[in-house]
């Protein structure tokens, strides 16, 4: 046979535009999602597919006395029930923070944690069924945010941490920043609260777990990060990792909302295994909301030392970070407030100070930058306000404070 005639590499490229910028590409997934061929977590379903809701709490912050299925088990449909009795290994998508678990076993953080699980032929009598389960609560105190974090040490939300309800604190410093203050020619101060945000992609989380022989299964879900979702169920549901496969399908949009692994995720894998068939579970958008793992809200105080060209001499950047009920990426966000700071600025003397506190609220997470968008607000102001302060200064955009290029 004769062999085919290929064009030598250095022709091919000679042949090929060389200049990439403006010009249009059509993207790989385009033509499939425009004709509406993409298949989204939610469009899967298999034979004897059933659905599960979960129940979750209705108080902040609270231990669980008992759980009454009574009701729900009357629900025409209601195939099987899971409590956090049943998958008592936590999780979480850190080594640092594994303090999640699929359904909370004794104790609920903040509203919308999950409590049971509820799986029924239809969606409509999954939902019926967990709307007739009945938890018992003995609440206790809420914190609601980083300074009632900081005043009630006890109860602590959390048995680990730095100390009482503070997650995470730490300190950095390089230079002699108080001498770089005192040789300056104007120091500035702001404090400023950041509010906190959150994803809102259009699709919503939506997993379906499918068994299969030889206690083996598969789950779609519309995660980000298929390796911790897979690494999270070996350990919750006590498999080999070599019988779980996770297939992670298009996602309509995610900005880090679907990063960690989640409890509907976990809750519903065991499900399919405890019923023997495909279970499928797509949460409401009020549940996307509970899921949170948004932008930190952050107090932030900065003090700002400036040369008169406009150039930094020293900078002192405190946080103050509101986690949330869980751990999450808190612990890389807490860095990233302050340990990036310095990234495009020639500072010469810096000291950081940054804390993650515990609080009855849905936990916070890895948005579009972890932590690293907040502190950019005060520093900004700061430089504004120089600017202003001496009005013979040009309105150079900050660029008398970047680093010099490299060679």
């Amino acid at each position: 046979m004769a062999e085919p005639v290929r064009t030598p590499p250095d022709e091919r490229r000679a042949r090929e535009p060389r200049n990439l910028v403006g010009t249009p590409f059509r993207r790989v997934d385009g033509r499939a999602k425009v004709t509406g061929r993409t298949l989204f977590a939610d469009d899967l379903s298999f034979p004897r597919t059933c659905h599960m809701r979960l129940v979750r709490s209705t108080v902040p912050h609270a231990r669980i006395v008992a759980i009454d299925l009574a009701a729900a088990e009357r629900v025409e449909g209601v195939l099987g029930f899971l409590t956090g009795a049943e998958m008592p290994e936590p999780f979480g998508i850190l080594p640092v923070s594994q303090d999640e678990h699929a359904l909370c076993p004794d104790k609920v953080r903040f509203v919308g944690d999950p409590v049971v699980a509820v799986a029924a032929t239809t969606e409509d009598a999954a939902w019926e069924a967990a709307h007739r389960v009945r938890v018992e609560y003995e609440e206790l105190t809420t914190i609601a945010s980083v300074d009632e974090a900081l005043a009630t040490p006890e109860p602590r939300i959390h048995d680990y941490g730095e100390f009482g309800n503070v997650h995470k604190a730490i300190s950095m410093r390089f230079g002699d920043v108080e001498a770089g203050f005192a040789a300056s020619d104007l120091v500035l101060e702001d404090t400023v609260f950041y509010e906190g945000s959150t994803h809102l992609p259009m699709e919503q989380h939506s997993a379906l777990a499918v068994p299969e022989d030889d206690d083996r299964i598969t789950l779609y879900s519309s995660t980000q990060t298929p390796h911790y979702v897979h690494r999270a169920l070996a350990k919750v549901l006590g498999i080999p990792a070599a019988r779980i496969r996770v297939i992670a399908c298009s996602n309509g949009g995610g900005f880090g909302g679907k990063s960690d692994p989640f409890n509907h995720e976990i809750a519903v894998a065991k499900m399919a295994l405890k019923l023997g068939r495909p279970v499928k579970v797509t949460l409401s958008r009020e549940e996307v909301f509970y899921c949170h793992r948004g932008r930190h809200p952050v107090l932030m105080h900065v003090k700002t030392g400036f040369a008169k060209d406009g150039t930094l001499v020293a900078q002192r950047l405190k946080t103050a970070l509101d986690g949330g009920a869980y751990g999450s990426y808190g612990v890389a966000s807490t860095y990233y407030t302050g340990a990036l700071q310095t990234v495009t600025y020639d500072l010469p003397a810096y000291h950081f100070q940054g804390a993650r506190a515990f609080t009855n609220k849905p936990p916070c997470g890895p948005k579009r930058g972890h932590g690293t968008p907040q502190p950019r607000s005060p520093s900004r102001s700061t430089s504004t306000r120089r600017r202003t302060r001496w009005a013979s200064t040009p309105p150079t955009c900050g660029c008398a404070t970047w680093l010099p290029p490299t060679a």
